[in-house]
């Protein structure tokens, strides 16, 4: 029996079985098209995005292959009305790489796990048990298949069979706009790669750049033919020293905003746009799902191994349900600030819109907030909030740099354990009560070696404490010597931090004497690890 079969072999259920076969899972990915898709869809990569390719295994590839943004600058009436930078020195504002590819990178990294992935194949049927779901499947050549799966994930997209057999509902309303996206080489771009823009006016136009070609995004009130035409004018008036090419590409969807009414069903798993759809507007569709299935990847999986009980993966609709709606309240809003017709209207609208952003982006806006969270209390993400520094619920900061032992510098996010729980222990002090500390982590973390990873993070390699993490087996020490780490985390003197797989905090413990309240924290979680 397969533990987990997954439908839908876009950006979410490839990242989901990535997840799933790094931690040892059986998953057997499906997907009715024979080709991956070569049309324009999803492009634009948040941060977000960026981070767990980090933990996946493949950010390298992305940055090699996308365009990176460090500022996206925003039109209104012939003049900026924003700019937005990123606040990260890692991070673009966004990387340019479309889904069409990024599918071929994710699913070089699923076959080097020992997944192919099985196209031409469509789900017909299914019948949920106590122990597993019955499945049926057919071929493009009409045979069918019949098997059981432990869990079935339905990654299929808007439209999801799955769902819709499952009687999930999908509740929501579209929208009036219309989104045509265009591929097309344009000369005399006065706008360097790295830089993007939006602009405002009578018709909604954003301009990409890809390592081939340039790609158009633009939005009208009813279906049109003529986007190629209609680009090309609007180019014409607004910058006139671009000219468009012929239309390599050019493709028209509708404006969706839509929410599932669970995440999880028994044995059925929704993620991806399956379980949520939302306008193009706010770059956080794709994005989303990704997130998806970083999160509920590890959870399945140990409830798959017996490590959890079935309420941990509860915690997959409640934190990510909520990241959902926030996302799509951002692109709603975005709609609905496109959609104001009347030109005294408008222009009040984007003058506060310009505002709106300028404080923002003032007050460390990056632009994919929504799609992280914060999440919701529960087992996974359990304690009181901490005097300063983020606590259990947020993501662990990805931009934070330290050295290695031997001086090298890294990124502290880069040097946890991708696919295990982390202990990371900040001793700032470095005294016997700092020793006592780590002594009482690696004294955990060596009985759980294949599940709990323990990273000590010290001022410098020459404190007992650091010694005594330096000497022993399967220990990272990484020395933050001028306490840039522990004062942006807000670290005073020592603290315990429970790092969950998908790079969430999962609980936080200062001035701690031992881990013995981490422990605690870990058990309601993995009842059966302990």
């Amino acid at each position: 029996m397969t533990d987990v079969l997954i439908c839908g072999a876009g950006p979410t259920g490839l990242a989901l079985a990535i997840e799933l076969a790094r931690r040892g899972i059986e998953a057997r990915v499906i997907e009715r098209e024979l080709m991956p898709p070569t049309n324009p869809r999803a492009f634009v990569l948040k941060p977000s995005t960026l981070i767990a390719a980090e933990r996946m295994g493949f950010l390298e590839r992305l940055l090699e292959e996308g365009i990176r943004v460090d500022a996206m600058s925003y039109f209104f009436e012939g003049r900026v009305i924003a700019t937005a930078t990123s606040p990260s020195e890692r991070w673009p504002w966004h990387l340019n790489l479309g889904e069409d590819r990024l599918i071929p990178i994710l699913t070089s990294r699923l076959e080097s796990l020992g997944v192919v992935i099985e196209r031409g194949i469509e789900l017909t049927a299914f019948e949920e048990m106590p122990d597993g779901v019955r499945i049926e499947l057919k071929n493009r050549a009409g045979r069918t298949e019949k098997l059981k799966t432990g869990w079935l994930a339905g990654c299929d997209g808007i439209h999801s069979s799955i769902r819709e057999k499952a009687g999930i509902a999908f509740n929501g309303h579209e929208r009036s706009l219309h989104w045509h996206v265009l591929d097309a080489q344009i000369e005399g771009w006065p706008y360097k790669e790295s830089h993007g823009v939006l602009f405002f006016e009578s018709l909604i136009v954003s301009v990409y750049r890809t390592k081939e070609v340039f790609r158009v995004y633009s939005a009208s009130f009813e279906p049109s033919k003529e986007s190629w035409s209609r680009v090309r004018d609007f180019l014409k008036k607004h910058v006139p020293s671009a000219k468009l090419g012929p239309a390599l590409n050019d493709t028209a969807f509708h404006s969706k905003s839509k929410l599932s009414a669970c995440f999880r069903s028994g044995r059925i798993v929704l993620a991806g746009d399956a379980a949520h759809a939302m306008s193009p507007s706010g770059g956080l569709g794709l994005n989303s799902g990704v997130q998806d299935a970083l999160n509920v990847g590890w959870k399945l999986s140990a409830v798959i191994k017996g490590q959890a009980e079935e309420a941990l993966l509860d915690t997959y609709d409640l934190e990510r349900r909520a990241a959902a709606q926030a996302a799509l309240t951002v692109s709603q809003g975005n709609d609905d600030l496109f959609s104001v017709a009347d030109p005294a209207v408008r222009a009040r609208s984007f003058r506060k819109f310009g505002v709106k952003m300028v404080h923002y982006l003032r007050g460390g806006g990056s632009g994919y907030e929504a799609v992280m969270g914060p999440y919701e209390r529960s087992i996974v993400a359990s304690g009181s909030e901490p005097d300063f520094g983020p606590g259990p619920g947020v993501h662990f900061p990805s931009d934070i740099q330290v050295a290695r032992a031997d001086g090298q510098l890294c990124y502290l996010t880069g040097e946890l354990g991708t696919h295990s729980h982390n202990l990371v222990i900040f001793i700032a002090d470095g005294g016997i009560e700092a020793k006592l500390l780590v002594e009482s982590a690696i004294g955990l973390c060596s009985a759980y070696a294949e599940e709990i990873t323990l990273t000590v993070v010290a001022r410098s390699i020459e404190g007992v404490a650091a010694r005594t993490a330096l000497g022993a087996e399967g220990v990272t020490l990484l020395i933050d010597q001028e306490m840039t780490a522990h004062n942006l985390l807000g670290v005073v003197e020592r603290c315990a931090m429970w790092v969950r797989p998908d790079g969430w905090i999962g609980a936080r413990h200062d001035d701690a004497a031992n881990v013995e309240a981490l422990k605690g924290d870990l058990q309601d979680a993995l009842p059966n690890l302990f």
